[in-house]
């Protein structure tokens, strides 16, 4: 396949020689990865939004895995990570290389046994793939349980299924579900409350989109729902990324029902919203929201993408073009990550249509430390100039920086290595986390904020899954260190509010940080200032001493579950 750079493509503007020193450089790995894959669709009418795919470590062995949906004439892909830069596909041996119209893809353990599973939005029907674990032979299965979860359709007509994403609503320790519907009045946007597993050991789901959400979403388009907490209070948000003015900002009201706060809290001025991406862009602690959408030349109400910065208190002020980030030509997947190391957050960002927008450049955006942006993805060796619509951030080579994958509509699937020089002088931690000994915390520590300090610089990331548009990138907080010799301290803000602190941590790493039941005094050791602190938390009813089954009920199994933790320690 020829991949030449379009003639007449406008060149970044120069990067100020800060950045320039250390800007990223990317090489396209695609063949040598072993990861080709075109986007073969069916039908006499092809869907130009479609090319859905996921990261994530679907074997558990702490390399990064990719599922990449076939389109509806090939089947779809699960390349394992052979641990050495290459791949292998595994999707016939595992049970996933289904030949159906994939759309979107989100992962995440929502049977909560350690492994990740799939739900697909699919043309035929949904599908939600359990990972049953490991066999004798170290090879894995993957079961479609859809039906019987009650997450095959989410409507009660024509079939409508785009985005969608898991996420821990109501804090209950389990992966809830929402999905977005694009086709107006369908009733496609959904959302599915866990319920657990049912008398057969399956956990099932509950539409409870009419109760949950008040207000009317079958007029919204959604094309990239995505849980995340705005407010520090650890209840996320519900922020519904959709087309023609329809983005929609739901405010968690802690009790399992969400406000429309979009026109109060200064949001859902995208035009025509399709992907999205959480960060803390200008180091305040608080994560903005950032959604792709169209700049059209010839001006009009397509006016590109918006950067909406967090104020507090669901507050926030549209600042794309002031920032440098609101022309990213017809935007489809976006993705922030400190690709360059520097300790701040970066954009990528792929788009592609036809007319003034045909073979336009993917984007990136590099922050200047203070949210300004500079463009330079040719530059950095990003070259992509077709109808891009998934876009992901991993570390599929485990060494420090993050890579990019990206999905065409178009000519297929490409992988992006990070080659920029020296990740360990810059420095660098990747952490990953482990719920498995709490069951009142939801899987993989989705939901949970990571905060690193070095010198007088906190960074802040989330933990959460999809969509950046139909795609899902792994499940890690990194940090760029920007030349740090010692990380003073990482902090893991649990969902339930327990804290883990971690002093002195070594750099140039990925470390997996679990949650400690027993450490309620956040030391990272276990004394009686543990045992006091659950004593009072434990009679004031406070979440963080409800650690085993039935929720929200404190009795003798918390108790017990406190002393076993205690005796087993933190290790």
């Amino acid at each position: 396949m020829c991949r030449a750079l379009v003639i007449g493509v406008a060149m970044p503007a120069a990067l100020p020689a800060n950045l320039l020193a250390q800007a990223p450089v990317f090489t396209d790995v695609t063949d040598a990865a072993g990861v080709r894959v075109n986007f073969l669709q069916s039908g006499a009418l092809p869907n130009v939004f479609l090319a859905g795919a996921a990261a994530g470590d679907f074997d558990a062995d702490g390399w990064t895995d990719l599922f990449v949906l076939g389109g509806g004439a090939a089947p779809d892909r699960l390349f394992i990570n052979n641990q050495d830069g290459t791949f292998t596909d595994r999707a016939g041996a595992w049970g996933l290389s289904r030949l159906h119209r994939g759309y979107g893809v989100a992962a995440g353990d929502y049977d909560n046994d350690g492994f990740l599973d799939l739900f697909i939005t699919s043309g035929q029907a949904h599908i939600l793939y359990r990972n049953t674990g490991p066999d004798a032979e170290g090879g894995f299965a993957f079961q479609d349980v859809a039906a019987g979860a009650g997450v095959s359709t989410n409507t009660g007509g024509s079939h409508d299924g785009w985005g969608a994403s898991f996420g821990d609503y109501d804090l209950d320790g389990d992966l809830d579900l929402a999905v977005g519907g694009w086709t107006f009045n369908s009733q496609g946007n959904r959302l599915y409350r866990n319920d657990g597993p049912n008398e057969e050991g399956l956990c099932t789901f509950t539409d409870v989109t009419p109760t949950a959400i008040a207000f009317d979403l079958s007029t919204t388009r959604g094309f990239s729902p995505r849980f995340c907490d705005m407010n520090n209070d650890r209840y996320p948000e519900l922020l519904w990324v959709s087309d023609y003015r329809t983005s929609r900002y739901l405010r968690n009201n802690t009790d399992g029902t969400f406000t429309d706060l979009t026109e109060a809290s200064g949001t859902g001025h995208d035009s025509n919203g399709m992907g999205t991406t959480i960060a803390d862009f200008d180091a305040d602690g608080r994560p903005d929201w950032y959604v792709s959408s169209i700049m059209n030349d010839a001006g009009g109400a397509q006016d590109g993408n918006k950067l909406y910065m967090n104020l507090g208190d669901h507050v926030f002020s549209e600042s794309a073009a002031a920032r440098g980030v609101d022309d990213g030509g017809w935007g489809w997947g976006c993705v922030s990550a400190d690709f360059d190391l520097d300790a701040d957050m970066d954009i990528a960002e792929t788009n592609g249509w036809g007319g003034q927008w045909g073979g336009e450049q993917s984007y990136l955006f590099l922050n200047d430390g203070a949210a300004g942006f500079t463009e330079h993805a040719v530059a950095s060796g990003f070259v992509h100039n077709g109808f891009g619509r998934a876009l992901i951030n991993l570390d599929f080579d485990n060494d420090g920086d993050q890579d990019i994958a990206l999905y065409s509509s178009n000519d297929g699937f490409w992988l992006f290595r990070n080659d920029s020089p020296g990740p360990d002088a810059r420095g660098w931690l990747r952490v990953l986390l482990d719920t498995q000994a709490h069951p009142r915390l939801a899987p993989h520590g989705v939901g949970a904020t990571v905060v690193l300090t070095t010198d007088d610089l906190a960074q802040y990331r989330w933990i959460y899954t999809g969509s950046n548009y139909l795609s899902q990138s792994e499940l890690s907080a990194h940090f760029g260190l920007d030349g740090a010799q010692q990380i003073d301290e990482l902090r893991v803000q649990w969902p339930n509010g327990l804290v883990t602190v971690l002093t002195d941590v070594v750099p140039n790493q990925t470390i997996t940080v679990s949650a400690c039941a027993a450490d309620m005094h956040p030391d990272n050791a276990l004394d009686f200032s543990d045992v006091l602190a659950f004593m009072t938390a434990f009679a004031a009813a406070d979440p963080i001493a409800d650690l085993a089954d039935p929720p929200a009920v404190y009795d003798f199994s918390d108790v017990f579950a406190f002393l076993v933790s205690f005796a087993t320690g933190c290790d």
